[in-house]
């Protein structure tokens, strides 16, 4: 069995979380058999050093940003599916994206955070990938997602069309559980999960352990909210945080472009300029040496959402500051997936309180254990997929003829009505 696995790999921008999450997959598909695979990037290059020399690399599809286009790009899409080749140019990414996807036998979505209309494109990708692989007859199971809460009415549309092309779809928060079955009342394969990346293994070079342990701080710039500003708050954080458990700080970036400084190094320098203990800025590593460096850290402090799942898969203490309501559906997820009391701290109040509350750290001194259904759950959901993966392509096949007749009419209206033409 072949399958294609798409993620969020292969970006010139470096991301911990997304590149993760493939190697959770193959991780995880590996030991259940599924080893033939081909992953779906945007840079063929950049996913052969971070996977390995060996890995089966092809293009994926880059969708337009804006609302509109990105729209009328799946319209054409449809509709060279429904047998209309010439709506596209030759040349068109598209067509060697259907060669790749034909020469599979299933399409595997890893997880993210990506379907809602604030990563409005990367929702299009996914659901391009997922219509043209059932137009090919192939099975599609998509892996732990967050769903919204940022949607609008044709991305809604546009989501519920995608869950129901997956014969088995994983929501790793109860919010977008919720949602999957608010918007797909009758799929038979909603599930609860753990993020794609809950588990994952050690890097090749083992990561060195620093002594003391320190806390591992990853924190992004915010949206909507005066850098500085954030960047006083988290160095109050930090500081009040390493006096009273005793450690150092140790800056983990988890967004960056390697050896250019920006992202998360740009903004944690911002904050190690205001602090007045003992730290030290490390420049972006790989998905799996940040993943371990969190398993050895006295606690873990961050805004972002993976730092979290790392530190409560390895039973390390975490305190997560929460930027808005997208990182609070997923942080707070992420705590209530492993049973666990969210210990958040909203960015306003960090900001407006002028000193650290002594309530916030008490999380960090807290023993932390992983949780102990983390291993045969997350186990189970693997199996099933695995299996989901190589269910019966025979039947898939002629589901697909079915649904081919009855949207092609629908398909080439859409086309028209996007382009003007009524």
């Amino acid at each position: 069995m072949r399958v294609a696995i798409q993620g969020d790999i292969g970006q010139p921008v470096y991301h911990v979380g997304d590149e993760a999450m493939v190697h959770g997959a193959l991780d995880k598909l590996g030991a259940r058999g599924v080893t033939d695979v081909v992953l779906l990037t945007r840079d063929l290059d950049h996913t052969r050093r971070h996977f390995g020399p060996g890995v089966d690399v092809a293009r994926t599809l880059v969708f337009p940003w804006p609302p509109v286009d990105r729209e009328r790009y799946l319209a054409e899409i449809k509709a060279v599916m429904a047998g209309q080749p010439d709506v596209l140019p030759a040349h068109d990414q598209v067509f060697g994206v259907i060669e790749t996807l034909r020469g599979v036998d299933a399409l595997f979505i890893a997880g993210g955070g990506n379907m809602n209309s604030r990563y409005g494109w990367l929702l299009y990708e996914r659901a391009a990938m997922a219509h043209i692989a059932v137009a090919l007859g192939k099975q599609v199971v998509i892996g732990g997602q967050t769903l919204g809460p940022e949607l609008s009415d044709a991305d809604r549309s546009t989501l519920a069309n995608l869950l129901r092309n997956a014969s088995l779809v994983g929501l790793r928060e109860d919010a977008s559980l919720r949602l999957a079955r608010e918007l797909t009342p009758d799929h038979p394969g909603l599930r609860p999960c753990f993020d794609d990346a809950s588990e994952l293994p050690d890097p090749p070079v083992p990561v060195p352990e620093r002594r003391p342990a320190p806390l591992a701080a990853t924190f992004a710039a915010p949206e909507g909210v005066e850098r500085d500003a954030a960047a006083r708050a988290y160095a109050r954080l930090l500081d009040a945080a390493a006096r009273r458990v005793g450690a150092p700080v140790l800056f983990v970036p988890h967004m960056a472009t390697p050896g250019e400084g920006d992202g998360d190094e740009a903004f944690h320098a911002e904050i190690a300029a205001h602090l007045t203990v003992g730290h030290e800025l490390a420049p972006v590593a790989s998905a799996l040496e940040s993943a371990a460096v969190a398993a050895r850290a006295r606690g873990v402090l961050t805004s972002r959402y993976h730092p979290v799942v790392f530190a409560l898969s390895d039973g390390v203490s975490v305190l997560a500051v929460v930027p808005d309501e997208y990182g609070r559906v997923r942080i707070e997820g992420a705590f209530g997936r492993v049973g666990r009391e969210p210990a958040v701290i909203g960015l306003d109040d960090l900001i407006a309180a002028p000193t650290v509350r002594s309530s916030w750290l008490a999380p960090l001194e807290r023993s932390a254990t992983p949780a102990p259904h983390l291993a045969t759950v997350h186990a189970q959901w693997w199996d099933d997929m695995a299996h989901a993966l190589g269910s019966d392509g025979g039947r898939r096949r002629k589901l697909a003829r079915h649904w081919l007749r009855s949207r092609r009419h629908d398909a080439r209206r859409l086309y028209r009505r996007l382009r003007g033409g009524g």
